[in-house]
């Protein structure tokens, strides 16, 4: 049915045909048709319809009832102007047409009256008179039904001629009448047959050529969907028969004609199926193949490529089990040879389309290249197949998967000769493969290649591997090494990442053969550790061979290989290490050998990060880990303290590395808690016990040696806190004290990079440094990074801590100066500085090279306990050398200065080092020594801060807080759980049995080495200083009488004992005196404030009157003298400083009123110094 169209046909009696052929033939193909069924509402749009014209035949053919009808028009075309010859002959010629067109199913007629180019369509007038063609309307016109059109013969309108335009829709209209007539007659046919599926006699091939026969009238139509439609239901109810095994119609399965296994399954003419099909003796194979074939060939219509060959790859796959089930009935390699002629077959016939649907559809490359790498995969698997049949290939994967039936290893079958091969296959290119190797390979390659390209287009990565995998493995059995090593190493590591285990060491062991011929030893070490990986997909021999050779190997690697511990080795940290038991601070892990073989190492590292140092790491070298489980114990060289984060674990076995991270983003953290090593070098940063202000301030580092004698080492501060600065001197004093208790003085020397170079130490010594700093004034906590490198036993060690030292001062003193003629006192107020009481154990005036402390306090042994808001207040008299010291080099400033020195305690530090000193030995009875560092860190933390040391201070008691067993746990979560059952336990029973401390059980247990802590303050006395000495004389000193004057004297006296130097004793300044008057009790007569001259050594008087304002004993007014200029500071000592004189009244007597009930006591006058005048007082009541 192929290329058929829509047949119309035509009579031309006339010979008018000839003069409208070309008309017609311009308004073909018909454009724009609309059908809709008779029976459904949906619309079918053809937007192009050919048409075959044809002339009409009066003989009477019998049509095939297989045939499908495409007569759907017949026209007849007339001519004649004459009334009278077309009632004698027109009429009746045109009658017998219609007659033998109406024995005629399912055809529609026109008549066509073809007119001259200058008549007219009718000659009436006033209805008298009509045309032939009135004529021929009326007497054929059905009813309502139009059976006549008119045309022009050459007509003057051409294409745009509305007669045309008239007749062409006419066709249109009984085309589709037709058409819609024979739909429905076949739709009742097919229905009627198929209710008659179950009866006897029924004919499925009768069905299938008469349901094909509306599939084909839907092509004619061009409605190709339509027709697919009819198809796949068509395969849907052959299905159906196949379930029921209900095959009497077919006669045998087929594919035994010439050519079956190599012809195109998309060609429907290869055979003449229809005719097969109508006699009943079509078989199963060449049913199936004309089925798809019609299918195929709506979908070309429809330009669904895709289509077709996801359907052909369905369709082959899925008729394969039929071809083998009927495999006796075929000759050898028929499915190899069919299933291959069948996949290059579509995908030759839809190669041509691709390039054309690309350029209309972008995304079409992406989903046509998937379907078509499928198709040629499957194609060249075929190749696979008959390669291992004709020992092209060995019988070994990847080769030997889709072997029908597995074939022994040792390729022991009967094979074909050529002879027979030929005889078997049909297919040319299949043929000449199989006769060459070379061609074999040619081909194997071709089609290889095309489907990885055609992968790749699609973005289908893993199947393109696979691929690839097979031509590796093409190379690798033609030993092309090289090229099959390349390819290997490029893929495998993709299906490593995915876990394609079983799929990877397929791969792996043709490549690590490869590998090791071609004496590729690195890679060789990699295939051979990815082997050992999956060994689970291997035998116990294969992963005992592949052991022993790794073992072989990995000494010839001339580069580092990393990998993963995780799946041959896995290693977990079990615990820390740190009691007396162990020599040093030890990290226990645990390594499980999932190989047969042992593994010796040269060295084991676990890496834990932290804040000081950032890392540290814990090794243990050339060990051997044996199968199964297998525990070490790793030390480190760097002894620090903290909370450190496990962070990786390397194993070195030559230059092979086997490691593992333990800090992934969706793995838990293991944190682990390091302490110092108690037995190794400890070193501790901290403030002098002896502070002196004023002075370049330095660090006390104390170094201990403890069971570990050093032959070298150096110390290195680093400043953690931004503005300090450790201060390079080039020496550092230093204390040594040895083992014996002997105390030497060192100076160590300093480097430019600030390392001090320590010197050799036995075991059990201490060496004090006291190392300079600068550092901001607004900082009272320093943080200092404290490294020790030395060398211990031939071993490069670290020490590695990090302290926060406070160099806050408890105490703040003031001073000031008060001159007399010949000495001065200094006045010291001592106060807390800061909330915390302060117990003052002494304190002591330290001379300066200008004055020697003439008096001071002669207690010795102090006991005072100062807290905040209190001052202590200490007076010395200092009185200058006789001789002063005038040394070069020495300022003025710093010979004057004295030293204020206090010794004392902090009751904080007090308390906090006496129950530090309790819980140490608490736990050091337990063994649990090395965790007191960190525990009394917390503990003081915790507990302590929240202590009451005022109260200790008052009451001599203090009282620690209540044990808190979640807040103490909260910081022992990194410790093993035995090591957090003791110390809890063992905090919890310290705080029960100290829940008050007195100061004498404090006094008792503290350390007997605690040292007092000293504080020296500089204090400035002025050595130079004018003094005035002021005394006011008066005439009268013994009383005076109230409202009388009294003259006086101000006399004025500077001295010459503070005078700066002897150059200055005769120049004179100008000085004001000022007299401070209390206008209440005094007036004054004569200058209060004057300005006068003076010079060391010279008296000046100034007359004055006092009058007195009150009786009663009053103080003198007092006198200050000053400097005019703003530069001399002067000093006055007054004499009369708080003497009080008596003013006496002038009356005698006094009134007192006083309550009623109260005795009258006389009053003895105490201020009448003659006893006669002595009288009663007068009272008034």
């Amino acid at each position: 049915m192929s290329g058929k169209k829509v047949t119309v046909t035509y009579c031309d009696e006339y010979d008018v045909w000839p003069l409208i052929a070309d008309d017609l033939s311009s308004r073909l193909p018909l454009k724009g048709l609309v059908w809709q069924s008779s029976n459904q509402r949906v619309e079918r749009h053809i937007q192009s319809l050919e048409v075959d014209l044809k002339r009409f035949n009066f003989e009477q053919v019998p049509q095939p009832l297989s045939t499908t009808q495409t007569n759907y028009l017949n026209l007849y075309f007339v001519s004649c102007d004459d009334n009278e010859a077309y009632k004698t002959k027109v009429r009746r010629q045109i009658r017998n047409w219609v007659d033998i067109i109406m024995t005629k199913k399912n055809q529609d007629w026109l008549i066509v009256y073809v007119a001259s180019p200058d008549s007219k369509k009718t000659n009436s007038y006033l209805g008298l008179k009509s045309s032939v063609y009135d004529k021929i309307r009326t007497d054929f016109n059905q009813g309502k039904q139009e059976r006549c059109a008119y045309i022009r013969i050459n007509d003057s309108d051409g294409p745009s001629s509305e007669l045309w335009t008239t007749f062409v829709e006419k066709m249109k209209e009984s085309i589709l009448t037709s058409f819609d007539m024979q739909v429905q007659q076949i739709q009742e046919d097919t229905r009627r047959l198929d209710m008659q599926r179950h009866m006897p006699g029924w004919n499925y091939c009768t069905f299938f050529i008469l349901k094909e026969g509306l599939a084909q009238s839907f092509e004619i139509m061009t409605l190709y969907e339509d027709a697919l439609i009819q198809y796949d239901e068509l395969e849907a109810s052959f299905f159906q028969v196949l379930r029921d095994k209900a095959l009497a119609w077919f006669g045998h399965f087929g594919g035994t004609d010439p050519g079956d296994d190599s012809g195109n399954i998309m060609d429907f003419k290869r055979k003449d199926y229809r005719d097969l099909i109508n006699k009943n003796i079509i078989s199963v194979f060449d049913f199936r193949s004309y089925l798809f074939a019609r299918q195929c060939r709506m979908l070309l219509k429809l330009q669904r490529i895709v289509e077709i060959c996801s359907r052909a790859q369905f369709f082959i796959t899925s008729f394969i089990p039929s071809i083998r089930e009927n495999k006796e009935h075929l000759t050898n390699h028929f499915l190899e040879s069919w299933v291959f002629s069948a996949c290059m077959n579509v995908v030759n016939e839809c190669e041509p389309f691709s390039a054309q649907m690309a350029a209309i559809d972008p995304d079409f490359i992406s989903t046509y290249s998937a379907v078509k790498a499928d198709l040629l995969l499957t194609a060249r698997r075929q190749l696979d197949k008959l390669g291992v049949q004709q020992k092209h290939l060995p019988n070994t994967a990847p080769f030997s998967i889709y072997l029908d039936t597995q074939i022994p290893p040792n390729n022991e079958t009967t094979t074909l000769d050529d002879s027979k091969t030929s005889n078997d296959i049909t297919n040319q290119k299949l043929l000449e493969a199989i006769d060459s190797v070379d061609a074999f390979d040619k081909m194997y390659m071709a089609l290889s290649t095309r489907a990885i390209k055609s992968y790749d287009s699609s973005g289908r990565s893993r199947a393109a591997l696979g691929v690839h995998g097979d031509i590796a493995a093409l190379k690798y059995t033609r030993e092309k090494y090289d090229e099959a090593v390349r390819i290997f190493e490029s893929m495998i590591w993709r299906y490593g990442e995915q876990d394609w285990s079983f799929i990877e060491n397929s791969l792996l062991v043709k490549c690590a053969d490869s590998q090791k011929r071609l004496n590729k030893i690195n890679q060789y070490v990699e295939s051979l550790l990815a082997l050992l990986k999956n060994s689970s997909c291997l035998s116990s021999c294969q992963a005992a061979q592949y052991a022993d050779e790794l073992i072989a190997n990995v000494g010839k690697l001339d580069k580092e290989i990393k990998k993963p511990f995780s799946p041959m080795l896995s290693v977990s940290v079990v615990s820390i290490l740190d009691d007396e038991k162990v020599e040093s601070t030890s990290v226990e892990i645990l390594i499980e050998n999932n190989l047969t073989k042992a593994l010796h190492f040269d060295n084991l590292q676990l890496q834990l990060v932290g804040n000081d140092p950032e890392e540290t790491t814990f090794y243990i070298k050339n060990n051997t880990i044996q199968p199964g489980k297998n525990t070490f114990l790793l030390t480190s060289d760097i002894s620090t303290s903290g909370n450190y984060v496990v962070e990786s674990c390397q194993m070195f076995i030559g230059k092979l590395i086997f490691h593992q991270v333990f800090m992934n983003a969706d793995q838990k953290k293991r944190v682990i808690r390091l302490n110092h090593d108690s037995k190794r070098l400890i070193a501790t940063v901290s403030q002098p016990t002896e502070v002196r202000l004023g002075e370049r301030q330095s660090f006390a580092v104390r170094i201990q040696s403890k069971e570990t004698p050093i032959t070298n080492g150096r110390l290195l501060l680093e400043p953690q806190t931004e503005g300090l600065e450790i201060i390079n001197t080039n020496k550092v004093p230093a204390k040594f004290k040895t083992h014996s208790g002997d105390i030497k003085q060192l100076e160590l020397d300093m480097q430019e990079d600030g390392h001090i170079i320590l010197p050799a130490c036995d075991a059990h010594e201490e060496l004090e440094l006291a190392i300079i700093y600068e550092g901001s004034y607004t900082e009272f906590d320093y943080r200092v990074k404290t490294t020790v490198s030395y060398t211990c036993a031939g071993t490069e060690r670290k020490f590695v801590s990090a302290d926060t030292i406070s160099v806050a001062v408890p105490l703040s003193v003031t001073e000031s100066s008060i001159f007399r003629e010949t000495c001065i006192f200094l006045k010291v107020e001592l106060s807390c500085n800061g909330t915390l009481p302060v117990r003052i154990l002494g304190s002591s005036l330290s001379p300066s090279k200008v004055y020697a402390v003439e008096s001071q306090s002669q207690v010795n042994q102090w006991n005072l306990t100062l807290f905040p808001r209190q001052t202590a207040t200490f007076v010395y008299k200092l009185i200058k050398r006789n001789e002063m010291d005038t040394e070069q080099g020495v300022t003025d400033s710093l010979r004057s200065k004295v030293h204020f020195e206090v010794k004392y305690r902090t009751l904080k530090d007090e308390v906090e080092t006496s129950v530090s000193a309790m819980l140490e030995r608490k736990l050091r009875e337990h063994h649990l020594g090395q965790h007191f560092t960190y525990v009394f860190s917390k503990v003081r933390e915790a507990f302590l801060s929240s202590v009451d040391y005022s109260s200790y201070g008052l009451m001599d008691v203090v009282h620690l807080d209540d044990f808190d067993a979640e807040l103490c746990e909260s910081f022992l979560l990194h410790r093993d759980l035995k090591t957090k059952v003791e110390l809890l336990d063992l905090i919890e029973e310290f705080f029960e049995e100290h829940e008050a401390i007195t100061m004498k059980t404090i006094k008792e247990q503290a350390p007997k080495d605690y040292p007092q802590h000293g504080i020296s303050f500089p204090l400035d006395v002025p050595t130079s200083k004018i003094l005035h000495t002021a005394e006011l004389i008066l005439s009268n000193d013994s009383s005076l009488i109230v409202s009388d004057a009294c003259p006086c004297v101000l006399q004025i006296k500077q001295s010459t004992y503070w005078c700066a130097t002897t150059d200055t004793n005769d120049q004179t300044q100008d000085y004001i005196y000022d007299i401070d008057i209390d206008y209440d009790n005094w007036l004054l007569s004569g200058k209060r404030r004057l300005r006068f001259s003076s010079k060391p050594g010279e008296t000046m008087e100034f007359p004055l009157s006092l009058i007195p304002l009150k009786t009663g004993n009053l103080l003198l007014p007092p006198v200050r003298v000053s400097s005019i200029s703003s530069d001399i500071f002067a000093a006055t000592v007054y004499t009369n400083s708080a003497q009080q004189i008596l003013v006496k009244p002038k009356s005698k007597t006094a009134t007192f009123f006083i309550e009623q009930q109260q005795r009258i006591l006389a009053m003895q006058p105490s201020y009448a110094d003659d006893p006669t005048s002595r009288t009663l007082p007068e009272t008034t009541v």
